[in-house]
């Protein structure tokens, strides 16, 4: 539930006096589309609308709202709108009402982040910890680089060959010479291009499909993962041939042309393979490699498919590295955070830690079969939100060992370990099949839109961010001389931008890292086997006082006959209140004063009860029996009338408590009467970050 006051961009942009909803949309689109897609939430989205503010002496108000309240779902593909939508599919602006959803609302939609293994609680409490402790020591966390001079930046738009390091090297070197040749600063490769991301299965020779012979005889001879065998050393100082040969190559190249160059790799731990579950495992990693010839690494800490439970093993550090060959406006140089494929689509407290920290550009190597508008709004909300620019690569081409169309293997190894062809045609790659394209969503470079044009935003798109016509996707018309096989060379594949970073910084005011870090760390408490608390969570809440009040409440809600309808009311108001409290298993003694508030208003409230003054019999006549005095209830068996429910004297239905403590709205049933629903939500910004969820529901009858 996000209620709203927003108007970002809600500007006439074409001179007609009216204002236009464009820039607007894209925004607000942009925020709630990639939160509804990444974190599986339904959202009911409320803006206000109209003018507002105090009017000056010409009658204009400071403020002008565009409305275009929402309400959606997401996924994979895109968001799905419940409400709020023209029949043209944008999103209507200018109006005022109730807003309700024209069609059945599922609420069950599923998150496609996986809160499983890679869920990390416990990092995210420690890195917004050390924010919050730099801002408490008086450090402020708001940046602004303010530099127009920034890198020049190239994405390869590659697919390794599988299982092959020697003609993946020669690849990349390839697009390396290119880059120098075209004066670029930065080069970045996509996730896992080393080697190919595919893994299959190592028993004997089962995986031993390479076009390289040399590397089918090491699969044969082993049970490990293809990437756990080809894995290398990265860390090093220049001329360290402790370094795999691959990394030591890259290196050398990054040194000779005096750039940056990023690309991802299977990396060796130190001390070898890690097993994990009795299998061996290694780092989904990026190697950065630096003008003086020094490499260093980031270690993927959010997995995704097969590699979690085959052949990687997650990081635990965030990487970030000065780029002082370009310095902002106050002389500082430029930093740069690194993360790959899941961690920046789908988990967005990394980027977010790298921004506060200072970072103006977000390098991401990636292998996503996600389409473009996933892909720019994932990584570019890390650009419009939290002021980094960024550059991700993505793979582009097909992945895995060649198949042939009844989807077996071109190559394998005979009885001697020599490898040997089918001879037959290729008609597609294990990791997606026969016929399918495993990659075709290209990669992006990033800045903010800024004053481009003289604009404050892409008037044609509405867009706020500056792709430069990268990131067009599967579009035929861009992409149709792009080389689409494994371990190609073609510059049409190579994009190349300056970055302008006159933009870029971390400027989100009232940033509270603080709060963050005990909510993560609250969840950790929960979720992470033994996790050590950052945060005291203190003592139990004690209710006990409310205990006997609230079962005299009890009694007298039970007996409406008893006492006055008027006196019953606030007590059954307290005991809501007091129900609330009762069994809750996330508050502790630091909301205590909750209770005594609550025992307090049911004891007034009890004291306050009245009883009903009881009607006197007529006298009897003379020889007559007496007639006994009219009903208060009505006696059992006979419908009750509508205007006296048979349940407490107001009608109020108090909801029974979940497991989890918190009322559940179940269906009310009162005839001829009005029903009212309010629901709040408290979220406790304390030690623990405690949440209560209360729900109410009377019915007040005519």
């Amino acid at each position: 539930m996000n209620p709203t006051a927003t108007s970002r961009s809600y500007t006439d942009i074409d001179g007609d006096g009216v204002k236009d909803g464009k820039g607007w949309e894209w925004y607000y689109r942009n925020r709630l589309e990639s939160i509804a897609s990444r974190d599986g939430l339904v959202i009911a989205s409320a803006d206000l609308v109209g003018p507002d503010g105090y009017a000056d002496e010409n009658g204009k108000q400071p403020y002008d709202f565009p409305g275009g309240s929402v309400i959606l779902t997401g996924s994979f593909a895109g968001a799905n709108y419940a409400a709020g939508l023209n029949e043209d599919g944008s999103i209507a602006v200018g109006t005022e009402g109730a807003l309700t959803n024209a069609k059945d609302l599922r609420l069950s939609t599923p998150s496609t982040t996986q809160v499983a293994n890679d869920f990390h609680p416990d990092y995210y409490a420690k890195w917004y910890g050390e924010l919050a402790d730099r801002k408490d020591a008086g450090e402020s966390l708001s940046y602004s680089f303010g530099s127009t001079d920034g890198p020049k930046v190239a994405v390869a738009n590659v697919s390794g060959v599988w299982a092959d390091k020697a003609a993946n090297t020669k690849m990349m070197a390839k697009y390396a010479e290119q880059a120098h040749a075209d004066g670029v600063d930065l080069l970045v490769f996509p996730e896992t291009v080393l080697t190919g991301y595919d893994s299959t299965d190592p028993k004997g020779d089962a995986d031993a499909h390479s076009v390289n012979a040399e590397v089918n005889r090491v699969l044969a001879a082993s049970d490990d993962y293809m990437q756990v065998l080809l894995a290398e050393k990265v860390k090093g100082a220049d001329g360290d041939t402790t370094r795999g040969e691959s990394v030591q190559r890259m290196a050398q190249l990054a040194k000779d042309y005096g750039m940056y160059i990023v690309f991802g790799l299977a990396e060796m731990p130190d001390g070898g393979p890690i097993v994990d579950g009795g299998v061996k495992k290694v780092y989904n990693s990026a190697a950065i490699c630096f003008p003086d010839g020094h490499t260093e690494s980031y270690q993927k800490m959010h997995r995704a498919g097969s590699e979690e439970t085959v052949w990687s093993v997650p990081g635990n550090t965030p990487v970030m590295f000065e780029m002082p060959e370009w310095t902002g406006k106050d002389g500082s140089a430029l930093k740069a955070g690194v993360n790959i494929c899941r961690d920046g689509h789908f988990y967005p407290e990394l980027g977010r830690y790298y921004a506060a920290s200072g970072a103006e550009l977000l390098i991401h190597p990636t292998a996503t079969g996600g389409n473009p508008w996933y892909r720019e709004t994932r990584i570019g909300s890390y650009t419009d939100r939290d002021g980094m620019a960024a550059v991700t690569a993505n793979l582009w081409g097909q992945d895995g060992y060649p198949i042939d169309s009844d989807g077996k293997p071109i190559y394998s190894v005979d009885a001697n370990g020599e490898t040997v062809s089918s001879g037959k045609d290729v008609a597609g790659y294990n990791y997606s099949g026969v016929g399918r394209d495993s990659f075709r969503s290209t990669s992006l470079i990033i800045n903010a839109w800024g004053r481009k044009n003289g604009t404050s935003f892409d008037y044609a798109t509405g867009s706020a961010l500056d792709t430069s016509g990268t990131g067009n996707g599967a579009t035929a018309d861009v992409t149709k001389d792009w080389y689409f096989g494994q371990g190609g060379f073609d510059p049409d594949n190579l994009e190349t931008r300056t970055m302008d970073l006159s933009r870029a910084g971390f400027r989100i005011t009232n940033f509270q890292p603080r709060l963050y870090s005990q909510m993560y760390d609250a969840l950790a408490q929960r979720t992470v086997p033994g996790y050590s608390a950052m945060y005291s969570t203190g003592s139990p809440l004690d209710t006990s006082a409310l205990d006997e009040p609230a079962a005299k409440a009890d009694a007298a809600i039970a007996s409406p006959s008893e006492y006055t309808a008027e006196s019953v009311e606030p007590v059954q108001e307290a005991l809501f209140d007091a129900r609330s409290l009762l069994g809750n298993t996330t508050f502790s003694a630091e909301q205590q004063p909750l209770v005594e508030a609550a025992a307090a208003e049911l004891n007034t409230a009890l004291a306050g009860l009245e009883k009903v003054a009881s009607t006197p019999a007529d006298p009897a006549e003379p020889n007559q029996p007496a007639t006994p005095a009219d009903p208060v209830d009505t006696p059992a068996g006979t419908p009750a009338d509508p205007q006296s429910p048979s349940g407490p004297a107001d009608g109020t239905v108090d909801a029974p408590a979940t497991a989890a403590g918190a009322p559940a709205i179940g269906a009310l049933s009162s005839t001829g009467s009005q029903i009212a629903l309010v629901a709040a939500l408290a979220l406790m910004g304390v030690a623990g970050g405690s949440v209560l969820i209360v729900a109410k529901r009377k019915a007040h009858v005519e």
